[in-house]
């Protein structure tokens, strides 16, 4: 996930902080689709029992990719690329919500407009540490002329075979780059 300029902003309320079923809960509209899901998914509650999840959506342009997306997957957090670039935060897929939440869009990201909502949910615990961004590409066979331009978008699993696939390449990232979970 290229996050870019200006979604960066993004980041500070659900993926480097945690965020809680509760509040969500309370700040939603009583009559919002979301409330149920929060309210009872048994996934979303068995993964995350104290109500504590890191979370990112997806614009609904990026439907495709997140319909791709199972629990398990890794997604890699790219804030910025180029030379100062690279991965900073990762996260493994705990659970995901079926349906466009529109509303928990705009609790979960309050400095983003409202025209600019993500409505497709994934949820996680945040892993952070640095992958710089010409490693990260040489590591994975991409150009160093790829852009990912904000995309979400999924990177075959044969780019990991040489780490033993995705989970191999995340053992990677945790004892070569530092990786570690953030503290609740």
């Amino acid at each position: 996930m290229h996050i870019g300029h200006p979604g960066n902003v993004d980041v500070n309320y659900t993926v480097t902080q945690r965020c809680s079923i509760p509040d969500v809960l309370a700040k939603l509209p009583p009559d919002a689709r979301e409330v149920d899901y929060f309210r009872t998914d048994p996934t979303l509650h068995a993964a995350f029992p104290d109500g504590q999840f890191n979370c990112w959506g997806v614009p609904r342009r990026a439907a495709p990719a997140f319909l791709e997306t199972e629990v398990g997957d890794v997604v890699l957090f790219v804030p910025s690329i180029g030379v100062w670039g690279g991965v900073e935060q990762i996260g493994v897929v705990k659970a995901k919500c079926s349906f466009e939440c529109y509303e928990a869009s705009r609790i979960l990201w309050p400095a983003t407009p409202h025209d600019r909502l993500f409505p497709y949910l994934f949820f996680f615990d945040t892993e952070v540490g640095h992958r710089e961004w010409f490693g990260f590409l040489e590591d994975v066979g991409y150009a160093t002329t790829w852009n990912p331009r904000g995309w979400y978008r999924r990177i075959l699993s044969s780019h990991f075979d040489k780490w033993g696939g995705p989970e191999g390449y995340v053992l990677r990232l945790r004892s070569e780059y530092g990786f570690h979970l953030l503290p609740p």
